[in-house]
């Protein structure tokens, strides 16, 4: 049902969508009748591609041998794979949207506004189950001359993004894009920057547990909050470093069975 929920925005983004298992054409078909799924299920019968493409699960005993380790390829016009993502639990799998994320728009979660900053928080997907990695965007853009201390800067205040603790989740390390070399007159030293508008990435998962299990059945939303903290710069004068608060909003719903 995740992979539905985003099957018309790929479709809107030129992107295509299919899900391969070793089920039966039979279950796929009862599957995707009944679950209302408008993309292509394929069979793998003894998990032959699966195991093509050096995938295979072998560790899986019993109903579940034949699984794949659960991922995710991009696959190109010209059908090579140019990206790829995979979980080490097969209970848990990262989200398309997720996936597509880092480099594309998420939506709008909340804005701040700043003497130094404008601070805007998206979110790849509003619906999620148990299991599902999805992630969180810090989208920062600093105002005219501003600058703030990137991660490979370590002699000064970098920017960070830290998230509330919370049993509902369990965050994976932040991405950070590449800085920029700014030299910083008045002091005649090279630091490394953002000077222009940058994505911070924040993969999550929910993990499967008993918690989250009877969250998702009580339909309730869950509120992920977390900070933004840095230091800002101008040409000339470096401001006292700053939290901004971040909030985003997600649905957790049970898995489909």
């Amino acid at each position: 049902m995740q992979l539905q929920r985003s099957a018309a925005d790929l479709k809107r983004r030129g992107l295509g969508l299919a899900a391969i298992s070793y089920d039966s054409v039979e279950t796929l078909k009862a599957f995707s009748q009944a679950r209302g799924i408008t993309f292509p299920l394929l069979s793998d019968p003894g998990s032959a591609i699966i195991r093509r493409y050096d995938i295979l699960n072998a560790q899986a005993t019993g109903r579940t041998a034949g699984i794949p380790h659960p991922g995710t390829f991009v696959i190109d016009a010209q059908a090579r794979v140019v990206s790829r993502s995979f979980e080490t639990a097969y209970q848990e799998r990262a989200s398309a949207a997720s996936i597509i994320a880092g480099g594309l728009g998420a939506p709008a979660s909340t804005r701040v506004d700043t003497a130094h900053l404008v601070v805007t928080a998206g979110i790849s997907d509003d619906v999620v189950t148990p299991g599902t990695r999805f992630t969180l965007t810090v989208d920062v853009a600093p105002k005219a001359r501003m600058h703030v201390y990137a991660p490979d800067q370590t002699t000064y205040i970098p920017v960070a993004i830290a998230l509330a603790p919370d049993d509902m989740l369990r965050p994976h390390p932040p991405v950070f894009p590449a800085s920029e070399t700014y030299l910083f007159t008045p002091l005649n030293e090279q630091q490394r920057v953002y000077s222009r508008p940058f994505r911070i990435v924040q993969p999550v998962t929910i993990p499967v547990t008993p918690a989250t299990r009877e969250r998702a059945r009580s339909g309730g939303p869950l509120t992920i909050t977390g900070t933004l903290h840095y230091q800002a710069c101008d040409d000339k004068v470096c401001y006292r470093p700053a939290d901004v608060p971040l909030a985003w909003t997600i649905k957790l719903e049970p898995l489909a069975r």
